[in-house]
C-alpha cells in the first residue's frame, strides 16, 4: 500500500467522528502499557520518545482530519451484513480487497513493518502509533458493524435526553457520562486475571474483531426496540465498555510483547 509506507508524519485534529472517544483510547494506551514485558518497553521508548502509549493513542484520529490523509478512514473499521457464523465472518474479512484497507488488514500491516528490518525508525513509529488505536477500534462494537447502517451512525437514538446516534453512544457517549479521566479508567479498568491474559493474548486478530460484531448485533436488536435510553442503559452496559477496553490494552500490550520478544526492532 504505497500511500500507507510513504507518510509518516501528517498531524491535525480531526472534527471527524472518534473511537471510544480520546479518553477511551488513551486509557487502552496506558493499559498496554503497564503490561509491556522489558523489551517490549524498551522498544517504544526507542520509536516514540518521551511519548508512551497513552501520548500516542489517538494520533490515527488526528491525522484523518488532513485531507491528505483521507484515505486512511477506511482503516478504523468494517462493515458486514448481519448474521455471519465465524468462518462466514473470517472468510468475509480475509477477501476484503486491500487497496483500501480496513481495520484488521491494517493492524496485520502495522504488525509486519514493527519487525521489517527494512523499514526506518520513521515507518516503524507511524505503525506503532496506528496499532495502538486501530487495536482500539476493533474492540469497539459499532467498528465492526453493519454496513447498511453504516457502523450505527445512521440510527438516531437519544442518551439521557442527549440527541446522538448509536455508534456514537459507545464511542464516546457512555464514556462521558462515567466522568473519569484516562488515567482513573485505566486504573480501574485493569482487573484482568493472570488466566484471562494469557487466553485474550492467544485468541487471534480475527477473533477479537467477531466478538465485537458479536456484540454489536446486539446492541443493533436493543436500539430496534427502543431508542430513548435512560440512565438504566449506562448501568446495564458500562461494564461491557469496562471488558472492551480492557481486553483491547491487554491485547495490544500481547501483541508489542511477542513482537520484541521475537527479536523485532
Amino acid at each position: 500500500m504505497k500511500k500507507y509506507l510513504a507518510v509518516f508524519v501528517l498531524i491535525i485534529v480531526s472534527t471527524l467522528s472518534i473511537s471510544w472517544g480520546d479518553k477511551g483510547h488513551s486509557a487502552i494506551g496506558m493499559i498496554a502499557q503497564n503490561h509491556l514485558n522489558t523489551k517490549a518497553q524498551a522498544a517504544v521508548k526507542e520509536l516514540l520518545g518521551r511519548d508512551n502509549l497513552a501520548d500516542v493513542a489517538n494520533y490515527a484520529d488526528e491525522i484523518k482530519g488532513n485531507q491528505a490523509m483521507r484515505y486512511t478512514a477506511p482503516w478504523h473499521f468494517v462493515d458486514l451484513p448481519s448474521g455471519y457464523t465465524f468462518e462466514q465472518f473470517a472468510q468475509a474479512i480475509k477477501s476484503m480487497p486491500v487497496d483500501k484497507g480496513n481495520v484488521y488488514s491494517i493492524i496485520l500491516n502495522c504488525e509486519r513493518d514493527l519487525t521489517n528490518p527494512n523499514k526506518s525508525r520513521t515507518q516503524k513509529a507511524f505503525a506503532l502509533k496506528l496499532l495502538v488505536h486501530f487495536v482500539g477500534d476493533c474492540h469497539q462494537p459499532l467498528h465492526i458493524g453493519h454496513e447498511e447502517d453504516k457502523g450505527g451512525n445512521n440510527i438516531g437514538i437519544t442518551f439521557i435526553n442527549e440527541g446522538g446516534n448509536l455508534h456514537g453512544l459507545w464511542d464516546y457517549m457512555l464514556i462521558d457520562h462515567e466522568k473519569l479521566s484516562y488515567k482513573q479508567m485505566a486504573e480501574k479498568y485493569d482487573t484482568a486475571t493472570p488466566t484471562q491474559i494469557k487466553q485474550w493474548q492467544a485468541d487471534p486478530v480475527i477473533k477479537w474483531l467477531y466478538e465485537s460484531y458479536l456484540i454489536a448485533g446486539e446492541l443493533y436488536k436493543e436500539a430496534a426496540e427502543n431508542h430513548d435510553f435512560k440512565e438504566d442503559y449506562y448501568t446495564d452496559h458500562i461494564d461491557l465498555v469496562h471488558q472492551r477496553i480492557l481486553k483491547a490494552g491487554i491485547r495490544l500490550a500481547g501483541v508489542l510483547n511477542a513482537t520484541y520478544d521475537a527479536g523485532g526492532e
